[in-house]
């Protein structure tokens, strides 16, 4: 596989991932905290997942996310387990919602290296 398949896959999940965040920061913004909604259960379900790199669920999706997510050492974010448990109860504070927000950010900064290092083909 070349590399440029490698960007070009990384890209579409960062993108994705990104999409679905924003979407539940959105519905939680407006006061909506549902933890019936599918995209609301499917980030949970990924962040729980994550918090353990995708071992115990066998998810590629989790082991990705958790990858994308470290921070610029390599380091696992913190509480993503308990970040996504909170969502899957539909307990989700002013505290969540920024956490959420900071993922987010940190989402479309990779998007943005990913996009540099695409052009840079």
């Amino acid at each position: 596989m070349s590399d440029l398949s490698l960007l070009t896959g990384v890209y579409a999940n960062v993108e994705a991932y990104g999409a679905l965040i924003d979407r539940v920061i959105e519905r939680l913004g407006r006061g909506k905290a549902d933890p019936t909604d599918p995209d609301q259960r499917k980030l949970a379900q990924l962040l729980v997942d994550a918090s353990d790199q995708g071992l115990e669920s066998q998810s590629i999706e989790a082991l990705t996310l958790d990858s994308l997510l470290r921070t610029s050492t390599g380091e696992p974010l913190a509480n993503l387990k308990q970040l996504g448990e909170r969502l899957q109860n539909g307990d989700v504070d002013q505290t969540y919602l920024r956490q959420l927000e900071q993922l987010a950010q940190g989402l479309e900064q990779e998007r943005v290296e990913v996009a540099r290092r695409l052009r840079g083909r």
